[in-house]
C-alpha cells in the first residue's frame, strides 16, 4: 500500500515538468540579464577564472560602436553649431565683457603708462574705454564665429564619449537599461511562458522515455532555447510583417520612437552634457586651438592699433610683446572659467536632445538596431551558453527528485 501511494505521488509530482522547465527557462532568462550587467568589476582569479558583467567589461568598446554610431550618423556636430549666433552670445554678456575690459585697460595703463593715463582728462579716458570695448566686443564676436567654423576641429566626438565611459563605470549599464527596460522584462518574463511551452513535450518524453538523460537534455535545450528565441524576438522582424492578418514585429523596432526619445535624453543628460563638453574644448589640444584662434585675434587688433600715429610712438615694441602676453593671460583666464561665454558656446545638450530624438526616430532599421543590439551580439552567444548550462544543471536536480 505504502508503495503504491509512493508511486502515485511520484506520478503526480511529474506532472509538474512543464512547470518546472517554465521556471527553468524564466531563471536562466533572469541570470543572463544580470551577467550582462553585473558585477562592474570583475570578481574573481583574472583572467579566465571569475565573471565581470558583459556591458561594463566592454564599456569602452560598446560605447564606440553603438553612441559613436549615431553620433557619426545622426548628430553632426558642425549641424549643432549652423544657426549660431556670435554677436548675440557676446551681447548677453556685454555688461560683464565691459567691465572687465575698463578694469584691465586701468591697470595696464597705469603700470605701463602712467604719466600719459593720468594726463587724460576723464571725458578722454571715458573715449578710451568705449573704443576698448567696442574693439573686444568685435574680436570676441569673431573669436566664437571662428570657433563654430571649425567646431569639428575643437571638439573630439570620440574623446568625449570614451572620457564619459571611462570616468563612470556605471554609464554604459544605466544606458542600455533604460534604453532598454522593455526588452530585458521580455526577455525575463518570456523564459517563463516559452519553458512552460517546451515542458509540455518535455513531459511527455518523459512519461514514455523515464531515461535518466532526458531531463538534463530537456533542460539544457529549454535554458538554449529561451535565451535565444527571448534575443531573437526582440530584434526580428526588423519591419513589421503579418500572420495570419495579425501584424507582428520585432520588439526593439516597434518602439523605436520611444527609445529614440529614452537614448536622446541618456546621452544629451549624461554624455554630450554642457559640463563635458566644456571639459573637452577646454583641455588640451582644443583649448591650444582656441587659444590660437584668439592669439591670431589679438594680432589683428594690437596691429590696428599700431597703425594709429599716437599709438604708435608710446606702444614700443617691447611693450607690445608685454602686452600681448598680457592680455592673452587674462583672456584665457577669463575663456576657460566656469560660466563663462565659452561654456554657454558649447551649451549644445538641448539641442542634442531634440536632434537624436526626431534623427533616431526615423532611421533606417539596421542603422537604429544597432544602438542596443551591440550589448548583445559580440557576447550573445555567452549568454545563450550560460542558460543552457544552468538549464542542464536544474535538469539533474529533477533526475533525483523524479526517480
Amino acid at each position: 500500500m505504502s508503495s503504491f501511494i509512493e508511486n502515485l505521488e511520484r506520478d503526480y509530482l511529474q506532472l509538474t515538468i512543464p512547470l518546472v522547465a517554465a521556471l527553468i527557462g524564466w531563471f536562466t532568462n533572469w541570470v543572463a540579464i544580470k551577467m550582462m550587467f553585473h558585477p562592474l568589476d570583475f570578481v574573481g582569479i583574472k583572467p579566465f577564472l571569475g565573471w565581470q558583467g558583459i556591458v561594463p567589461a566592454n564599456a569602452v568598446r560598446l560605447a564606440r560602436t553603438g553612441l559613436e554610431l549615431v553620433t557619426s550618423q545622426v548628430l553632426k556636430v558642425p549641424q549643432l553649431f549652423e544657426d549660431f549666433d556670435a554677436r548675440a552670445l557676446v551681447e548677453s554678456e556685454s555688461e560683464k565683457l565691459n567691465k572687465l575690459v575698463r578694469q584691465t585697460l586701468e591697470e595696464k595703463a597705469k603700470a605701463e603708462l602712467p604719466q600719459m593715463w593720468a594726463a587724460l582728462s576723464p571725458q578722454i579716458k571715458e573715449q578710451v574705454f568705449q573704443v576698448a570695448e567696442g574693439e573686444v566686443r568685435q574680436m570676441s564676436i569673431e573669436v566664437f564665429k571662428a570657433a563654430a567654423a571649425d567646431i569639428e576641429n575643437l571638439i573630439d566626438v570620440k574623446r568625449i564619449v570614451t572620457d564619459a565611459v571611462k570616468r563612470d563605470k556605471a554609464l554604459m549599464n544605466e544606458t542600455f537599461l533604460r534604453v532598454g527596460k522593455k526588452e530585458f522584462k521580455f526577455i525575463e518574463y518570456s523564459g517563463f511562458w516559452f519553458g512552460l511551452v517546451f515542458g509540455v513535450p518535455q513531459l511527455v518524453l518523459w512519461l514514455f522515455i523515464p531515461a535518466s538523460w532526458s531531463l538534463p537534455a530537456f533542460g539544457f535545450c529549454v535554458g538554449y532555447a529561451t535565451n535565444w528565441l527571448a534575443l531573437y524576438l526582440i530584434f526580428e522582424p526588423k519591419t513589421p510583417k503579418k500572420f495570419l492578418g495579425i501584424p507582428y514585429q520585432g520588439l526593439f523596432h516597434r518602439r523605436q520612437k520611444e527609445i529614440a526619445k529614452e537614448f536622446a535624453d541618456v546621452v544629451s543628460q549624461r554624455v554630450f552634457n554642457n559640463q563635458n563638453l566644456f571639459r573637452e574644448i577646454s583641455g588640451g589640444e582644443s583649448r591650444q586651438k582656441l587659444l590660437a584662434i584668439v592669439g591670431a585675434k589679438a594680432d589683428e587688433l594690437i596691429a590696428r592699433y599700431q597703425k594709429h600715429p599716437m599709438a604708435a610712438m608710446a606702444m614700443k615694441p617691447e611693450l607690445v610683446t608685454q602686452l600681448r602676453a598680457d592680455l592673452l593671460r587674462d583672456v584665457e583666464a577669463e575663456m576657460f572659467r566656469p560660466g563663462s561665454l565659452v561654456q554657454q558656446f558649447v551649451d549644445k545638450s538641448e539641442n542634442i536632445r531634440q536632434m537624436l530624438a526626431e534623427r533616431m526616430a526615423v532611421m533606417e532599421p539596421e542603422s537604429f538596431e544597432n544602438v542596443l543590439r551591440p550589448a548583445f551580439k559580440q557576447d550573445e552567444w555567452k549568454l545563450i551558453l550560460a542558460g543552457a548550462v544552468l538549464g542542464l544543471a536544474v535538469g539533474l536536480l529533477q533526475v533525483t527528485w523524479y526517480l
